[in-house]
């Protein structure tokens, strides 16, 4: 079975931007099943009706619900996900001038008899 080498020397920062938000958002989707699963296991545990009676208790007025829960995981999901679809193609850019003084990346590709 034959082999070749294959140098990848350059990373388009545009491609690089369009896999990390994909991969991001994907990201975020799977983040978002995560906390709704933890929320209603810990729902079903009791959690958090003893959280809430804890703040009640200290004089706060503020309770744990769903939606402040998923409100703050969608915050902070987004944010992940943004940060990451800007840092992919500064990450490319990177990689490319590195590319530049030292060489790229060799990938070994072998084919398979059929």
């Amino acid at each position: 079975m034959p082999a070749r080498d294959v140098a990848v020397t350059r990373i388009s920062p545009l491609s690089a931007f369009r896999v990390g938000l994909a991969m991001s958002l994907v990201g975020l989707v799977a983040w978002l099943l995560a906390v709704v699963l933890l929320y209603f296991g810990m729902g079903a545990a009791g959690v958090w009706d003893q959280v809430n009676s804890l703040i009640g208790g200290v004089g706060g007025d503020q309770v744990i619900t769903f939606g402040m829960v998923i409100s703050v995981a969608t915050l902070l999901g987004a944010i992940g996900a943004i940060l990451t679809s800007v840092l992919a193609p500064l990450s490319a850019v990177i990689y490319n001038a590195i590319v530049d003084l030292f060489g790229g990346l060799t990938v070994s590709l072998q084919e398979e008899a059929e």
